[in-house]
């Protein structure tokens, strides 16, 4: 087959895809007027057949600017706050590529993710 069958097939495919995601979702706000849901939370339902679980969700999200002028007024073990370490991606190719010494002293492990294919028809 050629590539540029592949590629009009991807597209379609992609169409599809959008397609049925929309159609879900107006499937899922069907269900959940009819069913009600928390504003946090799951509830199942039970319907002829179905176990049906609608979850309510809320984000927070913190403002880090003003809890640096807060946090010192909560108690330490009272903050709702966790920090986590996160792998700086630039900082290790850096070593990788400038100071490979250090780079060997990381224990990190390699592996490779999926590759990703994009592709517009010409003139979008």
């Amino acid at each position: 087959m050629e590539t540029k069958e592949l590629a009009q097939q991807w597209l379609d495919a992609k169409q599809r895809e959008r397609e049925a995601n929309a159609e879900r979702i107006k499937i899922e706000e069907q269900i959940v007027a009819a069913l009600g849901k928390r504003d946090e939370g799951a509830q199942s339902h039970k319907v002829e057949g179905f176990k049906i679980t609608v979850t309510g969700k809320v984000t927070r999200k913190m403002d880090w600017d003003k809890w640096e002028l807060v946090k010192d007024q909560i108690p330490e073990q009272l903050r709702p706050v966790k920090l986590k370490p996160e792998l700086d991606e630039k900082g290790v190719k850096y070593l990788q590529a400038n100071e490979p010494e250090v780079y060997r002293l990381l224990p990190i492990t390699v592996t490779p993710a999926k590759t990703g294919v994009d592709i517009t028809a010409e003139g979008e």
